[in-house]
């Protein structure tokens, strides 16, 4: 049986690699292949079945040609002295939430964090926390997932 579909794909292949594994358009190893589907040889999937249209526009940095340059070398991973210059230039010379509160006052709306890591989540979350001038309510939490098992969630972390 012949599966013929179409199938759009939109997004940026550079932007965030696959989470444990390879980029789509990497080739697969005949040692892969063999193991994972019984073949013998590896084929490039991507090269060989994938017809791609490159958008060339981009809308988002269209008015800051410099901004727009920086991205690019960054995503390709080819930073000059230039760019690791203005990156540098523009780390926050202030905490997290120092940055946080003088973007909060500045607007209507509060600002939106974005984070890499985990850890850097949980360190804000944490510096807001304090700062906050009520008094602290822990709660234990039991989560329960769709084949009916628990876990029971009650750390509970001392404020100093």
């Amino acid at each position: 049986m012949v599966w013929i579909q179409k199938i759009l794909f939109v997004g940026d292949l550079l932007q965030l690699p696959p989470v444990n594994g390879r980029p789509v358009f990497k080739k697969i190893s005949n040692k892969l292949v063999k193991t994972r589907l019984g073949a013998a040889n590896a084929v490039n999937i991507w090269k060989e079945t994938v017809e791609y249209d490159e958008l060339k526009i981009n809308e988002r940095q269209k008015g800051d040609e410099t901004f727009f340059k920086m991205l690019d070398f960054v995503r390709h991973g080819c930073l000059t002295e230039e760019t690791i210059d203005t990156l540098k230039s523009r780390i926050f010379k202030v905490s997290i939430q120092e940055k946080y509160k003088e973007l909060e006052s500045e607007g209507t709306n509060p600002p939106i964090c974005l984070f890499s890591k985990v850890n850097a989540c949980q360190k804000i979350n944490e510096l807001m926390l304090e700062s906050l001038e009520t008094e602290k309510i822990e709660l234990a939490s039991v989560d329960v997932d769709e084949s009916g098992s628990t876990a029971k969630f009650d750390k509970k972390q001392k404020k100093n």
